[in-house]
């Protein structure tokens, strides 16, 4: 519950559906900072088009934020948000990747090694890649 009352909660705003609560696990019980992180790790990305997700201890499967960037607004204005052309996810133990990973059509970069990665889905490679580091 949102104890402002009339101002909507960031879950209730998102348009990408609930969020993977497995990814998120160390965001909400770690004391380390993690969640200040990964928020401005976005909010890096939509000025730079990097999205910076290495060893924030993330488990589970890549979320649909990741995937949806482009769909949510997380610069001061939207419309001069960066497309991801590069998604490091590297040092984390997440274990799969989602097909939505599509939606990333302008990802020239993807690192995930040192991840648990059992397979990943044939729609990683319909991106324009230019380096692949699994």
């Amino acid at each position: 519950k949102n104890p402002v009352g009339s101002i909507p909660t960031i879950s209730a705003m998102s348009r990408l559906g609930p969020r993977n609560a497995k990814f998120f696990r160390a965001v909400d019980s770690d004391a380390d900072g993690s969640g200040a992180k990964v928020g401005r790790a976005y909010q890096r990305c939509a000025e730079t088009g990097t999205l910076n997700l290495s060893n924030q201890k993330l488990s589970g499967i890549l979320p649909e934020s990741v995937c949806g960037f482009q769909d949510s607004s997380w610069a001061e204005k939207w419309w001069e948000q960066c497309p991801v052309t590069r998604l490091d996810v590297s040092l984390n133990t997440l274990e799969a990747l989602p097909p939505s990973v599509a939606n990333l059509v302008d990802c020239e970069a993807f690192v995930a090694y040192s991840n648990e990665l059992r397979e990943v889905p044939q729609e990683l490679f319909s991106l324009p890649l230019k380096q692949l580091n699994l």
